[in-house]
């Protein structure tokens, strides 16, 4: 009996002293945040996050747990055999989990989860912002570590599993601790059971994310199938109805920046542009050149913010001006995607022909099934590019696919919607020419592919100033979503969505104009809509920027939270423990409870779309 109960507990035990070496690992590794924590907050990790690693320790044994229970009736060698293969199999899976974990938090800034499934539809585009040298070494990090922590499982469990006899007395011990396992898996007897949440207990996010298990938190959220479980409902309908009614303007007078209402439009959604490069919205001078002289010629709205974090979202928010839930894509549901608005659509039904230019891959994240639902007529991707074109890891660099939009524009081309999609600003940041920006670090390294990016829409715009159909073409410049670089700005941090957006081309009538409007990404369609004198009630979630009766806020979500912003304020707001970044009062004030409600409103319009 004494065996095999030794057997039940240090195998449980083993498992959880595994998830406090990978939390020890993960704050080692991550030194520069860990070393801002006092002794107490990285004590506190360890606290609060033995609920999370017993919890999934409890679920790895016990299948074999039943198996040693119901065995000892009989002698038998299948146990050991049982016990080896599934721990090596487990240990396996754990350890690339762990491992990418390791890895990707310092690009994300959030802990591992159910997000990296959403994206496996091309293996490629997915391991794209990684060199083969960091696969390779990750592939071998895992082999050799998971293969170390296994070699010393055996040294321990070998003989002890080998010696087994048969004991009919020992499950009278062993089937009550088994089956309290699934108590320990729930985390307690109440009616709720374990979230991640229970993880959070710090004012520092950081902190809070050290006390995540990996494991449990990629476990919990495939368990929860997305984020449509997670019921953002604070008020009732009629509450969230008054509660925004407030942010709905009235019909006002649009300032006419354009000659007519029916330019050429060409569309950059610019991959990573933070204001924080721009020296004209306060950013590092020297980075962006041309852009920051362009803007001279054209209009900079300097205030604007993008609705997420990754590109995914940032299309949605662009091109149909829909927002995101924290920690999702619109483009995860193709039942909503398919009743949304959008500006293609829009665009081809006022007789504009739209074509849609990516040097990437369009089999990735649903951008495929997104844009044949926007209306599209023509899409240009990797597959429409020569071997020899395809020369970064994501696909074509920038000013091969800016050329190719050129060479598909002639002279006569008229009425036209282009959107050209670019890449080469995203990890891992490579550029087909010569460095400017000195250093190997990553700040460095992503600095130099905007510079790149920027001399590439400057010599397109040079090269679009000769066409004929330039005096009557629209430019317009926006990002996919900011960067936590150059500075690391934490997912919380609302300078990491702070994006410049700027109008350009011999179709306006205005020029080296700053609008100064707070705004969302999501504002483009209906500000665009309004100057091409075409509705645009059915965006439901945009509003035009250059309206004599604009009401200025922002909304902004990333993964287990939002941030909601009015001139001179701004509150972020965890959607995990339901409680502010920043301490707020006993009671939510008026904005505060238009946050919420907004993020509701958001939900419910996702959850009805989406039946």
């Amino acid at each position: 009996m004494k065996k095999r109960i030794s057997i039940f507990l240090l195998y449980l035990v083993s498992w959880y002293l595994l998830f406090v070496v990978v939390r020890a690992t993960f704050l080692l590794t991550y030194f520069d945040k860990s070393s801002q924590l006092t002794f107490l907050e990285i004590v506190n990790t360890f606290i609060y996050g033995f609920k999370l690693d017993i919890a999934i320790s409890a679920y790895l044994v016990f299948i074999p747990s039943l198996l040693l229970t119901f065995t000892t009736f009989f002698k038998s060698r299948s146990i050991k055999y049982f016990y080896h293969g599934y721990t090596a199999i487990v240990l396996l899976c754990c350890t690339i989990i762990i491992l990418g974990d390791l890895f990707m938090y310092r690009y994300w800034g959030f802990r591992i989860d159910a997000t990296p499934l959403f994206y496996m539809t091309n293996l490629k585009a997915m391991t794209a912002s990684v060199s083969i040298f960091t696969v390779i070494g990750e592939t071998l990090g895992v082999f050799l570590i998971s293969g170390l922590v296994y070699f010393l499982y055996y040294k321990i469990f070998n003989p002890r599993l080998g010696s087994l006899q048969k004991n009919n007395s020992s499950v009278f011990a062993l089937l009550p601790l088994t089956l309290l396992l699934i108590v320990v898996l729930r985390g307690g007897i109440g009616i709720a059971s374990l979230s991640t949440s229970s993880a959070y207990f710090s004012q520092k996010q950081f902190a809070n994310h050290a006390a995540i298990n990996p494991i449990w938190n990629v476990g919990f959220s495939i368990s929860e199938s997305g984020d449509l479980h997670h019921k953002y409902l604070y008020y009732s309908e009629e509450e969230v109805n008054k509660l925004l009614a407030s942010l709905k303007a009235s019909e006002g007078t649009t300032h006419i920046l354009l000659k007519n209402n029916r330019p050429n439009i060409i569309l950059f959604i610019t991959e990573s542009l933070t204001a924080k490069a721009l020296e004209a919205t306060g950013g590092q001078p020297g980075i962006m050149p041309e852009l920051n002289k362009l803007v001279k010629e054209g209009v900079l709205f300097d205030q604007v913010y993008a609705a997420s974090d990754r590109t995914d979202k940032g299309i949605a928010a662009v091109l149909a001006g829909y927002p995101s839930l924290p920690g999702s894509s619109p483009l995860k549901y193709p039942k909503l995607t398919e009743k949304l608005a959008f500006l293609p659509q829009k665009l081809n039904a006022a007789g504009y022909r739209s074509e849609f230019y990516y040097g990437g891959t369009l089999q990735f994240a649903n951008y495929l099934s997104f844009l044949v639902q926007a209306g599209y007529d023509k899409m240009v991707s990797d597959k429409d590019f020569l071997a020899s074109d395809l020369k970064s890891k994501w696909g074509a660099f920038d000013h091969v696919v800016f050329n190719k939009c050129l060479a598909a524009s002639p002279d006569s081309d008229t009425k036209f919607f282009k959107t050209i999609l670019t890449l080469t600003s995203h990890e891992p940041f490579e550029t087909p020419v010569a460095k400017v920006i000195a250093g190997d670090d990553d700040d460095s390294k992503y600095l130099n592919s905007l510079h790149y990016t920027d001399a590439s829409i400057g010599n397109f715009i040079k090269t679009a100033k000769t066409r004929k159909w330039w005096d009557n073409t629209l430019i317009i410049i926006i990002a996919d979503h900011g960067s936590t670089r150059p500075g690391n700005s934490e997912n919380s941090d609302k300078n990491r969505y702070h994006i410049p957006m700027i109008w350009l081309g011999g179709a306006l009538n205005v020029h080296d104009t700053v609008i100064s409007n707070l705004a969302s990404q999501t504002d483009l369609a209906a500000t665009l809509l309004a100057q091409l004198q075409l509705k645009s009630d059915d965006f439901k979630f945009s509003k035009n920027i250059v309206t004599s009766s604009y009401i200025p806020y922002s909304f902004f979500t990333f993964t287990g939270g939002f941030g909601f912003q009015k001139p001179g304020y701004l509150k972020v707001f965890n959607t995990i423990t339901n409680s502010y970044i920043e301490p707020a009062q006993k009671a939510d004030s008026m904005n505060e409870m238009q946050g919420k409600a907004y993020l509701q409103s958001v939900y419910m319009d996702v959850f009805n779309k989406n039946k």
